[in-house]
């Protein structure tokens, strides 16, 4: 098999990445963006990740690339982050949706918050997680995962963690072979006429500032 290799994603690559960003929580994306028809969380996440700035953006997302193509794509974040990227998250709603709509899609979205926290002081989280579907079950996810735990080794946090979908036992065996532990699930009842937002279940690996990840 080819050497996978990774790089920054770029806005040029919005077609290939963001229908993976999608895969990693289709349900959820469309109850918090899809406001009056089923195609809006796709075209609110193309917005937001050309535009650059939000969780959604280019700049967030590291690309697994198999002979130069895209077939993977993930994404950190730590606390320092949040309010920029609630900030940018909002101007981004509003720039999309009319008023009224954008005010019912940040209710949606804060909702959402409740069961998908956002990361506390000294945890990086991993998000975003998607593989091309042709191409799962060959170890790209196991490698784009090491590669985003080294970034956030070398941010210097002391833990990693993510939340992953009751509805995706694949990905949640997958990291728990990583040595990631379930510490607890967080269950809703969130639902619109376009999506549910699954029970979540926060998993944590703690990183040894020793040692990188492996």
């Amino acid at each position: 098999m080819p050497e996978i290799s990774f790089r920054p994603c770029h806005p040029r690559d919005v077609d290939r990445a963001v229908p993976l960003i999608y895969s990693s929580g289709p349900a959820a994306f469309d109850y918090v963006f899809c406001d009056c028809s089923e195609q809006q969380s796709l075209e609110f996440l193309r917005q937001a990740f050309v535009a650059g700035n939000s969780e959604f953006g280019y700049r967030q997302h590291t690309a697994a690339l198999l002979d130069g193509t895209l077939v993977g794509v993930g994404a950190i974040r730590d606390a320092t982050q949040n309010l920029a990227f609630t900030l940018s998250a909002f101007r981004s709603i509003a720039s999309f949706y009319p008023p009224l709509a954008a005010m019912r899609t940040i209710t949606r979205g804060l909702r959402a918050e409740l069961v998908i926290q956002p990361p506390k002081s000294g945890v990086g989280v991993i998000y975003h997680l998607g593989v091309v579907p042709e191409y799962r079950g060959r170890g790209i996810g196991k490698k784009l995962l090491q590669k985003l735990l080294g970034r956030i080794h070398e941010k210097g946090l002391e833990t990693a963690a993510l939340d992953v979908a009751e509805t995706n036992p694949r990905a949640k065996s997958l990291y728990k072979c990583m040595g990631f532990s379930e510490k607890h699930t967080r269950t809703t009842g969130l639902h619109s006429r376009f999506g549910r937002v699954p029970d979540h279940t926060h998993m944590e690996l703690p990183l040894n500032s020793g040692k990188q990840p492996v």
